[in-house]
């Protein structure tokens, strides 16, 4: 059998891709790049593309890795997420039965908020032998922090990781309860979440990226800049408050 690597390929730009990954995709017989339903391309691959045809790696570019996109319905039904992660390890395992290593990206890091720690599930499931390797990639709030020089903790603060969650008061409390609040999985609520921020008084303490390292990259401080968001934004956005 062949190996299986799930590849962290970082928050956009494809010079913040480790060494790891680069030499796994350099190596790995075929890849495959999750692709939302709704989107027309799968925004992993177009990172990835974008450095296997530099001048960085010629190999590649002239051999054309194989790189085959996986739909996911963006949906919270379980059973059909369930069906849609075992019919994609079948796919795969398919391939690493055949000897081939293959690797599978992910946007960030594979373990936060990805789809791999679902699609691993099913490999484990349907192949308990299967080798895996998982390489950890950049997140998109070290991006967004990395941008302004934000300090994310200093001393014993805490930091507390989360997506927004459906009610503005569930938000607010895990505001209260922590020194740094990194607020992913924006999406549609971009504006109740910016509201809600500036009702606390904590605009100024915060900061705001979009797309960072990709097309239409934007940066928000708050501390100079007024927070003049769309809900458009939301994707692929990440926010980070801290209080102090």
């Amino acid at each position: 059998m062949g190996k299986f690597y799930g590849v962290g390929v970082g928050p956009g730009d494809p010079e913040l891709i480790t060494l790891k990954a680069l030499n796994v995709l350099k190596k790995a017989d075929i890849i495959f790049a999750p692709k939302a339903k709704m989107k027309e391309d799968s925004l992993a691959r177009e990172i990835v593309e974008k450095l296997l045809t530099e001048k960085l790696v010629p190999a590649c570019s002239k051999q054309g890795k194989d790189i085959v996109e996986i739909e996911f319905p963006m949906t919270k039904n379980v059973e059909e997420l369930k069906e849609r992660y075992l019919n994609s390890a079948v796919i795969i395992l398919r391939h690493i039965r055949e000897g081939k290593d293959a690797a599978y990206l992910t946007i960030g890091d594979p373990l936060l908020y990805s789809t791999y720690i679902y699609l691993i599930s099913a490999l484990k499931e349907l192949s308990p032998e299967m080798e895996i390797e998982t390489i950890p990639g950049i997140p998109a709030y070290s991006a967004v922090a990395a941008k302004l020089d934000y300090s994310l903790a200093e001393k014993d603060e805490r930091v507390c990781i989360c997506p927004v969650p459906e009610g503005m008061e569930d938000l607010r409390e895990i505001i209260m309860q922590n020194d740094t609040i990194v607020i992913m999985k924006v999406a549609k609520r971009l504006p109740h979440v910016i509201n809600l921020l500036k009702e606390m008084n904590l605009l100024q303490y915060s900061i705001f990226g979009s797309h960072v390292g990709m097309d239409g990259e934007r940066i928000i401080n708050g501390a100079k800049e007024p927070f003049i968001v769309s809900e458009k934004e939301g994707y692929l956005s990440t926010i980070i408050v801290r209080k102090r």
